[in-house]
């Protein structure tokens, strides 16, 4: 598939497998050049040429040693390496990148990928489902493959044949909707992406994507964050954010941590409930939640009296419009949701 397609993934999907959520490598088969934990790292893969350790030339990836056509593999049976992994966030894949990135002469022939739901730990008795059969990979590429199993997973279980080297796996899907996560009456995160909440169109995201604001973890520098180019107009910029749960508004956080030169200078909130797709169209009825209010720089803003909307309307999305421009670390719209309906 084309470079397109795997932006079209990551645009409308998070990645259930990154470290960021959670994401886990528990083990492999064999790591011999490099560790499979680096299968799940958010950032992208670097070379550091001369640069050898005790195995070889240091990889930024998951390599196993050269076992094609040798006397171990051969009396092992086995015509492939593994690595066992688990998901930082349930869900059903919709597609996944097995990416070789700087692995060009050590990168498999071809991999293919199983999954599992566990509730607890992986053994002999887990029943794997083929989420991609074996497929033929590219070295030095990203390797994009739509996954048409309409099955959620908690494990992952990348097959590479015969052996070699992978750099990262990504693993885009919808989040697994777990009502019994929360107590009724609890305040959840509606937005967030542990929840399936995920960041949708946007006027501009030259430096950082809007899908950063909706991470678990406090911002961890001005890179992890929504950041826009500077504006030379009179507009604003604006994202809008996909709830993970439909549900009612009663809390927000816009936290602007590590932008201090950058932030904007207002923002204002706005929500609505909505089936459509084309969020940024003219004629969505916007309700304004918190109106334009002034932000400080590196802060964490909380609003609770602000919110103009009612505490028992329920809403699917929020459109956060910063004035003019700058960066922004952490969006939390906290509510009630609607435990029999996700957004």
């Amino acid at each position: 598939m084309s470079e397109s397609t795997e932006n079209t993934y990551q645009r409308q999907y998070p990645d259930l497998l990154s470290e960021r959520v959670g994401g886990k490598a528990l083990g492999c088969s064999d790591e011999w050049f490099a560790e499979c934990a680096n299968l799940v790292k958010h950032d992208d893969p670097v070379f550091k040429e001369g640069h050898f350790v005790a195995t070889g030339q240091w990889m930024d990836g998951w390599e196993s040693r050269r076992s094609f056509g040798r006397s171990a593999r051969i009396e092992s049976g086995l015509d492939h390496d593994w690595c066992l992994l688990r998901l930082g966030i349930p869900g059903t894949l919709h597609g996944v990148d097995i990416e070789t990135t700087h692995f060009r002469g050590n990168a498999p022939e071809y991999a293919s990928l199983e999954g599992a739901w566990v509730q607890g730990e992986v053994n002999g008795e887990t029943q794997w489902i083929t989420l991609l059969p074996k497929r033929a990979t590219r070295a030095h590429d990203h390797n994009v493959f739509a996954v048409e199993v309409d099955q959620p997973c908690t494990h992952l279980r990348l097959k590479i044949f015969p052996d070699g080297g992978v750099a990262r796996l990504r693993a885009w899907g919808s989040v697994a909707h777990l009502p019994e996560k929360t107590l009724p009456g609890e305040l959840v995160d509606l937005a967030s992406v542990m929840v399936g909440g995920r960041g949708m169109q946007c006027s501009d995201m030259f430096y950082s994507s809007p899908s950063n604001l909706l991470m678990p973890y406090s911002g961890i520098n001005m890179g992890d964050g929504w950041e826009t180019r500077r504006r030379r107009d009179d507009g604003n910029d604006w994202c809008i954010v996909k709830l993970g749960l439909t549900g009612t508004i009663r809390k927000v956080l816009v936290d602007t941590a590590h932008f201090k030169g950058n932030f904007p200078d207002s923002f204002s909130l706005e929500a609505v409930h909505s089936q459509r797709e084309d969020m940024d169209a003219e004629d969505i009825p916007w309700e304004t939640v918190i109106a334009q209010t002034q932000l400080q720089a590196d802060h964490a803003h909380l609003y609770m009296q602000e919110i103009q909307v009612a505490p028992e309307q329920k809403f699917t999305h929020v459109r956060l419009s910063i004035f003019p421009d700058g960066g922004i670390s952490r969006l939390r719209v906290f509510g009630f949701p609607d435990r029999d309906t996700a957004a």
